[in-house]
């Protein structure tokens, strides 16, 4: 997404965002994508035999999954035969990490990570985690999640505490 989009989408924090991660931010952006290209051009396209398949995968991965932001809540669906959705509500969000590679760093581009306090997930503490790689403009995005979160808590009237 444009940082217009995110921009324009501050006023009403009601909108809908969708977002998912880039095939072409992972293939042009990013350090494993320049290493296939390099392998693939390295061997003249012998190594296309691999690199190939590994790329395919990725568009599939990357077209089947859709993340999205609506109302207080985040959003996520995969998959194309076995079909999955969760959803987190905002005010549970406990933090919003963003990687960079060196690479993504020169893009703008990154992964982010959403930890919630949702017992039901596998994460850490079995809170639930959504992993989004190769996002574009991630640190826009991961300001407007945190923005939403500090919204919907004040909404809710939740406040954070964490006990050891």
């Amino acid at each position: 997404m444009a940082t217009a989009a995110f921009r324009d989408t501050r006023a009403n924090l009601s909108s809908t965002i969708e977002f998912r991660s880039s095939t072409k931010a992972f293939l042009l952006k990013s350090a494993t994508g320049w290493f296939m290209i390099a392998i693939t051009l390295l061997t003249m396209g012998g190594a296309g035999i691999v690199t190939l398949p590994i790329l395919a995968l990725k568009v599939l991965t990357n077209r089947t999954s859709l993340y999205w932001l609506e109302g207080d809540r985040l959003f996520m669906r995969r998959g194309i035969l076995v079909r999955s959705e969760e959803e987190i509500e905002l005010y549970r969000v406990k933090d919003i990490k963003a990687h960079f590679s060196l690479v993504q760093q020169f893009f703008g581009n990154g992964d982010l990570s959403v930890i919630s306090s949702d017992a039901t997930g596998v994460g850490e503490g079995r809170r639930t985690t959504f992993q989004i790689n190769n996002v574009e403009d991630a640190r826009s995005l991961r300001e407007e999640l945190r923005s939403r979160v500090e919204a919907a808590r004040r909404r809710v009237g939740v406040r954070e505490y964490d006990v050891a």
